[in-house]
């Protein structure tokens, strides 16, 4: 009877945690669906719950406020895109093109990008794979042009992360109507350009000057 408890168990985890994933899945899915709408400051949680067709207890178990539901819709949506994005640049030169390669990703999960770049407008949060990404870039301008004052360095990385992110991407499209084409060779175009005189700087140059 042992034995066959122990094999019980062992059969029935995976189907939970698969019944687990289904369900975060589901989640996020209706919350990126909320967000596009513009409910990202009215939804509730009970609204996530009636939407998906699951008990408000399930939804309240694994986040029990609309901050928790955003912040997971967040590394959900990177989750989703990332394991199709490409591989992340290795030196400072390799910026304009990883983004030309990480566009049609977007592209392909529009509706989750958008939702996560509202939720990045209108919250304070910075998600830690953000954070990992912001630091990548950093340390590229630093590698790719050693020879920029400190402020300089930062300026520059600051700029190149905003064209390299989501953010960029969504404004161009959004806000000022560019399609994926246009959008993708205004950006590369812009990080080009930026890259090509962060190395032309001469060392003690001031930041007007750049």
């Amino acid at each position: 009877m042992a034995q066959d408890k122990s094999q019980t168990r062992s059969y029935s985890s995976p189907l939970r945690n698969r019944q687990r994933e289904l369900t975060r899945n589901l989640i996020m899915e209706v919350v990126a669906s909320l967000v596009a709408e513009g409910r990202i400051h009215t939804f509730s949680v009970q609204d996530v719950a009636d939407r998906a067709g699951i008990s408000y207890a399930s939804v309240y178990r694994h986040f029990p406020t609309r901050e928790a539901l955003l912040e997971e819709m967040y590394e959900w949506a990177s989750e989703v895109a990332g394991s199709q994005m490409p591989p992340a640049p290795r030196n400072i030169d390799e910026i304009s093109l990883w983004v030309e390669k990480s566009i049609p990703v977007l592209e392909q999960h529009a509706a989750a990008n958008k939702a996560i770049v509202a939720v990045l407008s209108a919250l304070n949060i910075n998600p830690q794979s953000r954070v990992q990404r912001d630091k990548l870039i950093d340390s590229l301008v630093v590698e790719g042009a050693p020879h920029l004052p400190p402020e300089v360095a930062r300026q520059a990385a600051a700029i190149i992360r905003l064209l390299a992110s989501a953010q960029g991407w969504a404004a161009l499209r959004q806000r000022f109507g560019l399609d994926a084409a246009d959008s993708t060779a205004a950006l590369t175009w812009a990080l080009n350009v930026l890259i090509r005189d962060l190395k032309q700087i001469e060392l003690g140059n001031s930041p007007n000057q750049y």
